[in-house]
């Protein structure tokens, strides 16, 4: 198959902007016009002479403002429909977005650990899906782990209608082209088929008794003499990668894992240890 044929391409459907602007409007009738505008018909009701002056209000301060909000977001919207799209290729995955500030993110396939399908509620009245692609190293999952609320995975692609072609396409591609380094056999448990999947549950399997898992790779780091930095440099990571898998925040991929202890010269069983 060439390289065209295995390429992928993909946009947001343009019923994404119809749900994005009924949650724009439920928000700013619930909290902004709404409270406003009740205020408003109150002073009809109860003092009928400033009859003139009260619908002028509404119109200057809730009727204009409403309409250029909607038109503003309809337009912003449809922007940003057309700058996103993304690209599968046999390296990574590609996402380019953004109106004002343009955005490219490319995710090498050796760094996806998780792909979650979200279905909201908003999303359901138009029968779409958000696919959240999660990573090793990425900001999102550094300030996850600090406890730093709701961000935005590195892999963040909305209003789609038939997001298995996109999980499916995804799986592919890490099969084909972020598979198992040669050797890696020999560095792990058997099979040799092993995935990440089964290293995480061979992991579990070792917690018993409450026992926490601690990983060994500052100390092991330190050994080879190896600063933080260094370490991220000849895995490809950023170093808050290092620092998070050093403290424990969040485990490594496979790959990940394997490359870490191909560095520190040692077995990725010897990277963890129970406590």
């Amino acid at each position: 198959m060439n390289e065209k044929k295995e390429s992928y391409e993909g946009t947001i459907d343009y019923s994404y902007k119809k749900k994005e602007l009924v949650k724009i409007n439920i928000g700013i009738w619930a909290f902004l016009f709404g409270p406003i505008l009740v205020i408003y018909l109150l002073i009809l009701i109860f003092a009928g002479k400033f009859t003139i002056l009260v619908i002028i209000l509404i119109l200057t301060t809730v009727i204009i403002p409403y309409l250029m909000i909607v038109i503003s977001a309809n337009s912003y919207l449809k922007a940003y429909i057309r700058n996103f799209y993304y690209t599968f290729s046999k390296e990574n995955i590609v996402i380019n977005h953004g109106v004002f500030t343009k955005t490219r993110a490319t995710i090498p396939y050796s760094r996806i650990q998780n792909i979650n399908i979200v279905n909201g509620v908003f999303d359901r009245m138009y029968d779409l899906f958000t696919v959240k692609i999660e990573t090793a190293g990425s900001s999102a999952a550094a300030q996850s782990a600090q406890g730093g609320g709701v961000v935005k995975p590195e892999g963040f692609i909305p209003g789609l209608k038939e997001p298995r072609n996109i999980e499916n396409k995804i799986n592919e591609m890490i099969t084909k082209y972020a598979g198992i380094p040669s050797g890696l056999e020999d560095k792990i448990f058997k099979p040799e088929e092993l995935a990440f999947d089964n290293f995480i549950s061979y992991i579990l399997s070792k917690m018993r008794g409450g026992e926490k898992l601690e990983t060994k790779i500052k100390e092991l780091r330190e050994k080879e003499n190896l600063s933080p930095g260094k370490l991220a440099e000849k895995v490809g990571v950023p170093v808050q990668t290092i620092n998070y898998l050093e403290e424990g925040r969040y485990n490594p991929s496979l790959l990940l894992a394997y490359k870490i202890a191909e560095v520190l010269n040692c077995e990725i069983e010897d990277l963890f240890k129970m406590r």
